[in-house]
């Protein structure tokens, strides 16, 4: 970077910014206390040592403040550049003769009293803020004309603005000292440097230079060949990190499976590590250095099994490196997994990235003195990322980066650096984190594992868990694209059945409504909610009209206008009618969301589908089901509706409209809405993305990726989220009826039997819950047996009956069974058993079933009358996370808690709901895995062939050959029902119900 100077007929002599010539901004001492690196301050830095470390003292003496600017050219001036070479001798020769002449600056935006330099303008990245007068003292200090107290600069300093002899011996003495604790001149640094008597902390770009000097840069094959020696022979011992940079993929859209190429990778084996000249890094470069040829090279060491490796998010390397044809084996840790188990929360609290991680003291706390040396990790943004340029030339807001494969060729030794620094981090955090979790007890079932800590959990169930889920993505599961795309197109019909249904009714209102995008959260809030006030400020109103630009589909010609243009614009009022609002936005307007649309369909559900036959199945749509149940979603969605109500649980709804007739025809058309959005989600989640070959491989199997990343250690699944899918009586389009077996080869999908019900009576010890899974058969019917009288009495007296197994010859049972006699009860009982199990408290319950919180009390009390085990355990659960922070799953796991000191009421709710859940759905997850991991090793599945695809919740899919498909599932369900090493230490039997098909929806 140069100094930018400009000549204009106005003002030939005065530069446009003098920011940097403001003596406090350009000095060596402010731009390190900024802690700035701004180029033109550095080439300052370099020629203008003379400035003494007191100026800054005085700065804060008088308030001096940061400026920051941007570039900026008035029109008419001619911009050229002063090389960096020619600022030298410039700044020298004139600075310091014109600081003892001209002690008086003007340093407003437009003006710069700088005559006697032979620069114009100077182009900076300052902007200033303010004006302001400042005095130099021969010593280069800078005093502002008024100090705080009122008094003048030049009185305090008189005497030695006058005393120029003096001024320059005490700038030579100033000049030493700043030497001596800045530990440079203005052209190097030394590690012990000091500022102020605290230590110099070098900026990332020193420390990236150190790292340049460990790294070995591999860019040919017989380079390739004495390192691929050393590291599966004298150093086959040590644990290597390693990492790859990968071009032509986006990851948010693309599996790494068949996408993406290697631009480099890098290996660190520690400081033991010596490859030649004190090298302990590795850095190949894959892209110019040698292609495909070059990689091969280091098979031996990548499908070696007995040497080590690490990695941070190891999928993502381990498919892109097989995408070359090597086998990547010798799987040691994935530094991502170890800290999700050292602490689960930090996903709303930092996160998992390796910058993240790295550059966080207290996970780093752990790490060996050697390492807390080195930098953490740096981004990509950080380093490479620059300001997209405006039309007029200045910086804008946005952030861009160059391509991988530019910046590795434009930028190679910065780019060396970061890409070898991913793996010097990665091998950082390993041992930080191995430290860390070695210092954690393992309790498994609440019982002290002896001499095992958490890092001994990790070997034995997470290492091997991590390798299973990378083998499950490789393999991935084949997609029918034929029958989604009939799918899709019957699917697209229905939507705008839908869409025509809604913009039909809304235009008896407002006749421009027939144009309306329905699609659009604020027109329909206008034509909805129009004239409403805001929660949040009543002054505030939607107004009741209010014009909006669609598209102009049917060529309407509008008044003025000969021909149709693209665009046209359409008037939506409001539809005149006080609809209940349910759930508010952030912002304080009513919501429109599917759920909010739903609540309102719900008021006459059971009507809707009497009368409109071809409403598309508003069952579906109403209580879609499509959020499958983790974490904190339930099963409420398709629980919460109030069944066996009668009509006035929606004639109230009715009332705000003039007629009856005119109330149903509006619940008839909210649901429309709310088929809309339920088919847009599937089509959109789904059918359009499992055809779509950003997801599939060349085989034209899908691989989705499967990650640990919720706080009760649940697996999750994106691209696509295959977790999320709608309950199977939901499941509209029969989505699972597209994934399928190869030709020759089924399905076996193995469901467990209401797993988290099970794992609470295990936990809580709860005699009633385990008396009833033993006995077997509808748990949920004999839940309400216990908490209704009248039904207990009627099972007694034998006029309904609790379960019906059909003899031959039977069709139908002599007498009605509980869950059709008494289906309202036992949908509050199924409700109940998911709810309490999940920490939901009567409040919550009162929402669902639109009752007072005091009748969900009664009900819930009902509940816990035959369960009192229950009530024990979790206000157990509720003070062990109040005390110690934290609560454990079955096989250890802890997740840990903020504190709740000064916690308000909701947050304190939140954290004691969670203390309830984590320990059931955690333990869940801790069971699946178990299951998991004895399929994985079972010989005689290897031996047939079967293979994990994919796990869902509580449910695994293998496929394999048809022949051995009976056999295989027999197997399976002993691995499930035994998943702790062949046996099953619960209280309580685990029960699993596998099927064999063609493909997935077949098997449920």
């Amino acid at each position: 970077m140069g100094v930018t100077s400009a000549t204009t007929p106005f003002s030939p002599l005065r530069p446009l910014c003098p920011s940097y010539f403001n003596l406090s901004r350009s000095c060596p001492c402010f731009a390190s206390r900024a802690a700035a690196s701004r180029p033109f301050s550095v080439a300052l830095n370099r020629f203008w040592g003379e400035i003494p470390l007191r100026v800054i003292d005085d700065m804060q003496k008088i308030g001096e403040k940061r400026m920051v600017s941007r570039n900026y050219t008035p029109p008419g001036f001619e911009v050229t550049t002063i090389p960096r070479d020619g600022t030298k001798a410039l700044w020298k020769q004139k600075s310091i003769e014109l600081f003892k002449q001209k002690r008086e600056y003007d340093c407003s935006p437009y003006s710069f009293k700088y005559e006697k330099m032979d620069i114009n303008a100077i182009r900076t990245q300052d902007k200033p803020k303010s004006q302001k007068q400042l005095i130099s003292r021969d010593d280069g200090r800078l005093i502002d004309n008024k100090r705080p107290n009122g008094l003048s600069s030049n009185d305090i300093l008189k005497d030695d603005l006058l005393n120029n002899e003096s001024s320059m011996h005490r700038m030579k003495n100033e000049k030493q000292l700043q030497s001596k604790n800045l530990g440079h001149t203005g052209t190097g640094s030394t590690d012990k440097a000091q500022t102020n008597g605290k230590p110099h902390k070098p900026g990332i770009h020193e420390k990236l230079t150190n790292i340049y000097e460990r790294v070995l840069v591999v860019d040919n094959v017989s380079m390739a060949r004495e390192v691929v020696s050393k590291l599966t022979n004298q150093y086959r011992h040590l644990i290597h990190a390693c990492d790859t940079e990968v071009a032509k993929i986006d990851v948010s859209e693309e599996t790494p499976i068949d996408h993406g190429e290697i631009t480099c990778f890098s290996i660190y084996s520690g400081p033991e590590a010596d490859f030649g000249n004190g090298k302990s890094c590795i850095w190949v470069d894959v892209l110019d250095g040698g292609g495909r040829d070059l990689l091969h090279e280091f098979a031996l060491f990548f499908e070696s099994p007995d040497i080590k490796k690490v990695w941070h998010n190891y999928s993502f390397d381990n498919h892109v490196i097989e995408n070359y044809g090597i086998s990547v084996s010798g799987f040691h840790a994935d530094t991502m997994h170890m800290a999700r188990l050292w602490d689960s929360s930090r996903n709303f609290n930092g996160g998992y990235s390796l910058e993240a991680l790295t550059r966080d003291q207290k996970v780093m706390c752990g790490a060996e003195p050697y390492y807390k040396e080195l930098i953490g990790k740096v981004s990509m943004k950080t380093i490479f990322g620059k300001k997209k340029v405006k039309k007029d030339g200045s910086e804008g807001k946005l952030t861009t980066i160059a391509p991988v494969e530019e910046l590795q060729r434009e930028e190679r030794e910065p780019w060396i650096c970061y890409s070898a620094l991913d793996a010097i981090s990665t091998l950082q955090l390993y041992k930080s984190l191995e430290s860390q979790l070695s210092k954690m007890p393992w309790n498994m079932d609440g019982k002290s594992v002896l001499k095992k800590s958490m890092f001994d959990f990790y070997q034995e169930y997470w290492q091997p868990f991590g390798e299973i889920l990378v083998r499950m993505e490789t393999e991935g599961m084949l997609v029918d694209r034929a029958y989604l795309a009939v799918v899709e197109k019957v699917a697209k019909a229905e939507q705008e059945v839908a869409a025509t249904r809604f913009r039909n009714w809304a235009s008896t209102y407002c006749p421009d409504a027939k144009y309306m995008n329905v699609g659009s959260d604020t027109q329909l809030r206008q034509l909805l909610f129009g004239g409403i006030c805001n929660s949040k400020d009543p002054l505030i109103t939607l107004p009741e009209v209010k014009t909006f630009k669609v598209p102009n589909i049917d060529k309407v010609i509008e008044e003025g206008n000969k021909t149709p243009t693209k665009y046209r614009n359409i008037k939506l009022c409001s539809i005149g009618v006080d609809l209940p609002v349910e759930t508010y936005t952030a912002s304080g307007w009513p919501s429109v969301s599917g759920d909010a649309l739903k609540t309102l369909a719900r008021k006459i559900s059971s009507e809707y589908v009497a009368n409109d036959a071809a409403g598309s199945q508003l069952d579906d749509v109403v209580f879609d089901d499509s959020e499958t149940m983790t974490d904190e979603v339930l099963e409420s969605k398709e629980l919460s509706v109030v069944e066996n109500e009668d009509e006035s649980g929606y004639v109230g709804n009715l009332r705000r409209f003039q007629t009856p007739e005119e109330g149903i025809e509006a619940c008839h058309a909210i649901s429309s809405l709310c088929e809309l959005c339920s088919i847009d989600s599937l089509i959109s989640n789904f059918i359009l993305p499992l055809q779509s070959s950003n997801l599939s491989g060349k085989s034209g199997r899908v691989h989705c990726s499967l990650n640990i990343n919720t706080e009760t250690g649940r697996l999750s699944a994106r691209r696509p989220n295959l977790q999320n899918q709608p309950a199977l009586e939901k499941d509209r389009y029969k989505i699972r009826q597209a994934f399928i077996a190869a030709p020759g080869n089924s399905l076996i999908v193995a469901d467990y039997g209401q797993l988290e019900l099970r794992v609470l009576a295990h936990l809580a010890n709860c005699k009633s819950m385990l008396d009833a899974f033993k006995a077997g058969g509808d748990f949920h019917s004999r839940t309400a047996v216990n908490m209704y009288p009248h039904i207990r009495e009627a099972i007694e007296k034998k006029r309904v009956l609790l379960e019906w197994y059909p003899q031959p010859g039977e069709d139908k049972p002599p007498v009605p069974l509980l869950k059709d006699a008494f289906a309202c009860e036992r949908r509050k009982a199924k409700m109940l058993n998911f709810s309490i199990a999940y920490g939901k408290t009567p409040v919550g319950l009162s929402k669902d079933w639109k009752v007072s919180v005091a009748e969900a009390k009664e009900t819930v009390n009902l509940w816990y009358k035959e369960r009192k085990e229950v009530l024990k355990w979790q206000q157990a659960r509720k003070k062990e996370a109040r005390e110690d922070g934290r609560v454990h799953t079955l096989l250890g796991r802890a997740r840990v808690f903020p504190s709740l000191t000064g916690a308000s009421s909701s947050q304190r709710g939140h954290v004691e709901r969670a203390a309830i859940n984590t320990p059931v759905q955690g333990s869940a997850a801790d069971v699946a895995m178990c299951a998991m991991l004895e399929i994985s090793k079972n010989n005689r599945l290897k031996e047939l062939g079967w293979k994990l695809l994919l796990q869902v919740h509580d449910e695994v899919i293998l496929e394999g050959p048809t022949e051995s498909a009976e056999v295989a599932k027999a197997i399976v369900v002993d691995c499930m029902s035994k998943p702790f090493g062949g046996k099953n230490f619960l209280k309580v039997d685990l029960a699993v119900d596998a099927k064999c098909a063609q493909n997935w929806y077949s098997a449920k």
